[in-house]
């Protein structure tokens, strides 16, 4: 077993450094009124989930 940190490369640390400090990769690109139809449909199949659970 080795102690070594495999984020501790400069590829690793590219990678990290392109997922930090960002705002989401879609914000913006979808209408507002998709995004509340997503919505209610997501909250209208957690429902069903719930209640398929029992």
């Amino acid at each position: 077993m080795t102690d070594r940190n495999n984020y501790d490369t400069t590829f690793g640390r590219s990678i990290l450094g392109g997922l930090q400090g960002f705002r989401h990769i879609y914000a913006g690109t979808v209408p507002p009124a998709e995004v509340q139809k997503r919505r209610a449909r997501n909250k209208a199949a957690r429902k069903s989930r719930r209640a398929n659970r029992g």
